[in-house]
């Protein structure tokens, strides 16, 4: 049996190492590669997360493209052997990701406003419509303002959701609602929905070569599938006529969902939520968040959700948020506090961050010794540029799962648990109540 070497390049027979051990003839065995492999991940998150920036703020991704490179070379055949490097790079990158995502997010503000609290209409839809799933703001922006006056609403999936928070964007009267949940309910919902289906950027889920509505598919910049229309420089004239021939639309769940909490306005509850603390009404913030992926275990997420106590806060963004994004979690007893602040997209996680900076400084705590649990749900590579961040600022005793990642070997899990005190998660009633006793 031949085994590739991703480090020396060559097709090995049994292997490139001697006595069963994963060496390739550069001399880096399967814990370097592990973690060079791990940066390469971090890195398409952190590029995701720059081309979003470059769009609005392109002056100020110089020094996030010379990490990106940076990186890339250490990956190169024959460069680095040295195991507290390798964590060293990995640390840089996680620092990009801190530096992306604050500036992203500020850039999201400037341009859209601040979000602000808003419940919105979920699965209720009405005539021609389109559909838009992504991450990509500017562009949503673009196609409110084509499709304006143009007798077609405009609804959001998965991490567009947030959209609706945004003072800039939410003043689109055709700016409808959310339809659906996170992104891997694609193809059963383009069954449903009759309109057209816009993707900015990942994540998209390929339909079926004999799929009947690929022809109602648009791909925007680097996202693209067989069979769908990709929108060129921005030109919606082709969706648009699209969009009026297809048959209306007509969904009419009575549900709704809550969004627009971002750290900005949540952090003007300052007051409130420090008496709320001091007063014992607020024991504990829960940031559950993530990206979401199909199948059984994401249901943990929910389960801890749903059993939280009455004086517990959930802090949520990603697409993990619609495992438990329908309950209406109320308000903290004896105060105007949500017990549900949604701070917005992968991209916004940052939020969580601003807000244990702030508590830090307010109670004149270490933000490892506030009461916050972290539990996150991972599935692709922007949730790995996430962690990375977190671990670059020194955050400790994250709860991440559902399940290992496949890159993390024994020598690397157990670095992070001596270092970070990394958990992977288990049962959710068994690890709230442990988080509860913290």
């Amino acid at each position: 049996m031949s085994m590739f070497c991703n480090q020396c390049e060559m097709s090995m027979p049994n292997g490139c190492g001697s006595n069963g051990q994963t060496v390739g003839t550069c001399g880096k065995d399967e814990t370097l590669s592990n973690l060079q492999d791990t940066m390469i991940y971090g890195l398409k998150g952190l590029s995701a997360y720059r081309e979003h920036l470059n769009e609005l703020a392109p002056e100020q991704v110089k020094d996030i493209d010379d990490v990106i490179a940076e990186t890339l070379y250490f990956t190169l055949t024959n460069v680095n052997f040295n195991f507290d490097d390798h964590i060293k790079q990995l640390m840089k990158v996680g620092s990009a990701g801190v530096k992306v995502m604050d500036r992203l997010s500020n850039a999201h503000t400037n341009k859209f406003g601040i979000p602000t609290p808003v419940v919105i209409p979920q699965n209720r839809v009405e005539g021609k419509a389109i559909l838009v799933s992504g991450h990509n703001l500017e562009m949503l922006k673009a196609l409110l303002e084509a499709t304006k006056d143009k007798g077609i609403n405009v609804y959001t999936h998965s991490e567009m959701l947030p959209a609706h928070g945004y003072p800039e964007l939410r003043k689109y009267p055709h700016l409808k609602g959310n339809v659906g949940k996170a992104w891997f309910d694609q193809v059963d919902l383009m069954k449903k929905f009759k309109g057209t289906f816009v993707v900015n950027t990942n994540c998209i889920i390929p339909p079926a070569k004999n799929a009947d509505y690929v022809d109602r598919v648009f791909t925007y910049k680097i996202v693209g599938i067989e069979g769908a229309t990709p929108i060129i420089d921005d030109n919606f004239d082709e969706l648009i006529e699209r969009t009026l021939q297809c048959e209306d639309t007509n969904m009419h769940a009575d549900t709704t969902l809550t969004t627009g909490h971002h750290y900005k306005t949540i952090l003007t509850l300052a007051p409130k939520i420090l008496e709320a603390i001091k007063e014992g009404k607020i024991r504990k913030f829960f940031v559950i968040a993530g990206c979401d992926a199909p199948g059984k275990a994401g249901n943990y997420y929910r389960e801890m959700a749903v059993n939280l106590p009455k004086d517990c806060v959930i802090i949520t963004s990603s697409c993990g948020k619609f495992r438990f994004n329908d309950i209406d979690f109320g308000e903290i007893e004896g105060t105007e506090i949500p017990r549900y602040l949604d701070l917005g997209q992968c991209n916004d996680s940052n939020g969580a961050v601003e807000i244990a900076k702030a508590l830090s400084e307010a109670l004149n705590i270490p933000i490892n010794d506030l009461p916050v649990a972290i539990v996150l749900s991972w599935m692709e590579q922007k949730a790995v540029i996430i962690l990375l961040a977190l671990f670059s600022l020194g955050i400790k005793n994250i709860y991440l799962g559902p399940k290992p990642p496949q890159f993390l070997n024994d020598d690397i899990v157990n670095f992070l648990i001596d270092t970070f005190n990394l958990h992977y998660t288990g049962n959710a009633k068994e690890d709230l109540k442990v988080l509860l006793e913290k």
